[in-house]
């Protein structure tokens, strides 16, 4: 019976290992409401986060594979890194192909601007009007944390946007954590849709501090 215990747990933890050794792909949603009517606004987003080859923290970008922490087809997919019980490093957490995060990261921000009142519109579709807003995306990153009792997912992004005609830039930063026994993949989708929706309430916050809101 001992044996048989034994043999189970093995097996338990190999398929756990083969889980979290592996690549997996998340489909993530973004926000997206009714459009303003006020100020036209289009908004596009530059990934300039840094990866490393074996960062010392679980928060900071890296992949499975060395030689594509420069491949920017892999790179702007990636949204987080799986671990093991030890806090090891293991497989890689990807968006699926044709989606990146940059276009998450618009998405999020054009809602916050929707629901702030703004009108969002296309780059094809702006005039003399429009004000342009860039994301610049410092930071954008779903890890795992191993605990004695309780584990966690955790979702952390730091954004610099720039509005034409504005001197000053707009800095969000925004942290998302989950606490729970058991890290399965959908908690992946979960986290970071959380992080993208702390994204848009982040956004929505700042214009109205700043009175731009025009709703």
């Amino acid at each position: 019976m001992k044996h048989m215990k034994i043999a189970a747990l093995l097996m338990f933890s190999t398929v756990l290992f083969g889980c979290a050794s592996s690549r997996s792909v998340i489909e993530v949603q973004s926000p997206q409401g009714t459009n303003g009517t006020g100020q036209k606004v289009t908004i596009s987003a530059i990934d300039e986060r840094r990866f490393e080859a074996a960062p010392k923290q679980a928060d900071t970008p890296s992949l499975k594979n060395v030689e594509e922490i420069t491949d920017k087809k892999i790179t702007e997919r990636a949204i987080g890194r799986k671990r093991n019980g030890y806090g090891m490093a293991m497989g890689d957490v990807l968006l699926p192909e044709g989606v990146t995060v940059s276009q998450l990261i618009e998405r999020s921000i054009a809602e916050g601007y929707r629901k702030a009142g703004y009108q969002v519109v296309e780059s094809a579709e702006q005039n003399g009007e429009t004000q342009a807003v860039t994301v610049h995306i410092t930071e954008f990153w779903s890890w795992f944390s191993p605990g004695a009792f309780s584990i966690a997912v955790n979702n952390k992004a730091r954004l610099n946007i720039r509005v034409t005609g504005e001197a000053t830039p707009i800095n969000l930063i925004t942290d998302k954590r989950e606490s729970m026994q058991l890290v399965v993949e959908s908690d992946w989708k979960v986290i970071t849709e959380e992080g993208l929706q702390a994204i848009t309430e982040a956004t929505v916050k700042e214009l109205c501090s700043k009175k731009s809101c025009t709703k």
